[in-house]
C-alpha cells in the first residue's frame, strides 16, 4: 500500500525559524495554520510562526500536536514531533534501526520532563495576567433625531 503524503510539514528554516508548508491545495488547512499561530510568508508558499523569538520550540511542538488533533496528517522536524513513533530517520541508522528491536535510551524522568515541558505555560506568558472578559455595555438608545423647527 502506498504511503500517502502528509497534509502539512513543519520544519526549520533559516531565516524565517518554524515553518510549515501544505502539500495539497487546501484553503482549510492553510486557516487552521492560522489558527495554531502560523502566518503565510510574504511571496512563498510556506507559512512563518508568528513572532519567532518567542519560545519557537515549544511552539512549534504545539501546533504540530493541535494540527494532528484535528486529524492532519503532519510530517515534522525532531525538534517539533512529540510522538516518537511519527518520527522519520535519516541515514543509514534508520536502516539499522528497523533491523535490530529498538531500545528506548529516553529515561523515564526525561521523558516526564519533555511531557511537563511541552503542556507548561511559556515563560514569557507566565507573568501576564489572565484575560479578563470586558464589562458589560449598558443598552443606551440613540437619542432621537432633532425635530425641525416649523414657521407659522
Amino acid at each position: 500500500m502506498a504511503e500517502t503524503r502528509p497534509h502539512i510539514t513543519v520544519g526549520h528554516h533559516d531565516q524565517y525559524g518554524v515553518v510549515a508548508a501544505t502539500s495539497h491545495d487546501n484553503h482549510v488547512a492553510e486557516h487552521i495554520l492560522r489558527l495554531v499561530g502560523f502566518e503565510r510568508l510574504p511571496g512563498s508558499t510556506l507559512y512563518g510562526l508568528t513572532d519567532p523569538q518567542r519560545d519557537p520550540v515549544r511552539r512549534g511542538a504545539q501546533a504540530v500536536q493541535s494540527l494532528r488533533a484535528a486529524q492532519y496528517r503532519v510530517k515534522a522536524d525532531v525538534a517539533y514531533d512529540l510522538q516518537p513513533h511519527t518520527r522519520l530517520g535519516t541515514g543509514r541508522g534508520l536502516l539499522e534501526r528497523l533491523e535490530k528491536p529498538s531500545v528506548s535510551t529516553v529515561t523515564p524522568s526525561a521523558e516526564q520532563r519533555r511531557s511537563q515541558a511541552a503542556t507548561a505555560i511559556s515563560p514569557a506568558r507566565a507573568g501576564t495576567p489572565p484575560a479578563r472578559p470586558a464589562a458589560a455595555v449598558a443598552y443606551r438608545p440613540a437619542p432621537a433625531a432633532p425635530q425641525p423647527v416649523r414657521s407659522r
